[in-house]
């Protein structure tokens, strides 16, 4: 029986133009384990998790999440996916609860269940004491709790996250860390996420992917990838990559 992984990237390209954004991707993520996606700002890992979800058409290669094809079966993968883009603005007038609901609704769930999972988010990012104000008067540390939540509301089996600590401050981040690590080892979700906070990739992530301009320079095991290249810490391993990369 063929092992299914929970996201698989084969040669996956995109050009803008002239412009190629994403090169020639190739990499996997394994069910249930959060995956750690690196590289600097424009190297290309927005659009490769917006191609993912079929958000961003792919100029050629392939891309599977949950054994379904992106392109053929988009609405299938949308619906098994939860995703926190790196700059999400969230509608001022509304409330905090007003928005939880209707992302809820645009998955078609019953009215009771975004309710209760609703009011169970707002609790789980201790937003309840401010769930009834605008959104146009949160921090942008709260702003960042109600994207997370918005991303968990559907229950998905994929989570995709863009720069998810972006905004928060130590605690946050803390708190961020262990519900990944929760949601992986007691639900497993499959989570891959990006940072720029290397120590977070660290914390979490046994597997990486990391590009640079364009292009996959490293896949692996993390402590391995250490190994081979002479590392200690997850910073030391992206800089001997991008090093070796512009020798």
């Amino acid at each position: 029986m063929t092992k299914t992984h929970a996201i698989e990237l084969s040669g996956l390209t995109k050009r803008f133009g002239g412009v190629t954004a994403v090169d020639d991707v190739t990499f996997f993520v394994e069910p249930g384990e959060v995956f750690g996606f690196m590289g600097h700002n424009g190297a290309g890992k927005t659009t490769t998790l917006r191609m993912l979800l079929g958000l961003t058409p792919l100029t050629s290669g392939s891309a599977r999440v949950l054994g379904r094809e992106v392109g053929q079966e988009t609405l299938e993968v949308r619906r098994t996916a939860g995703y926190l883009p790196a700059h999400y603005t969230l509608p001022p007038d509304m409330t905090a609860r007003q928005f939880l609901q209707y992302v809820g609704a645009m998955f078609a769930l019953p009215r009771d269940v975004i309710t209760e999972r609703a009011e169970a988010l707002l609790r789980r990012f201790d937003l309840v004491r401010d769930a009834d104000r605008a959104l146009r008067g949160f921090s942008t540390g709260m702003a960042q709790k109600v994207g997370l939540a918005q991303a968990l509301i559907n229950e998905p089996r994929v989570l995709l996250l863009d720069e998810p600590t972006s905004g928060l401050d130590p605690l946050g981040r803390h708190e961020l860390l262990e519900l990944l690590r929760e949601l992986a080892r007691d639900r497993g979700v499959t989570v891959l996420f990006s940072s720029h906070i290397l120590s977070d990739v660290e914390a979490l992530c046994r597997h990486v992917a990391v590009l640079h301009r364009a292009r996959l320079v490293a896949f692996g095991d993390v402590e391995e990838l250490k190994d081979r290249h002479g590392a200690r810490t997850m910073d030391d391993l992206y800089l001997a990559l991008v090093r070796k990369e512009a020798a």
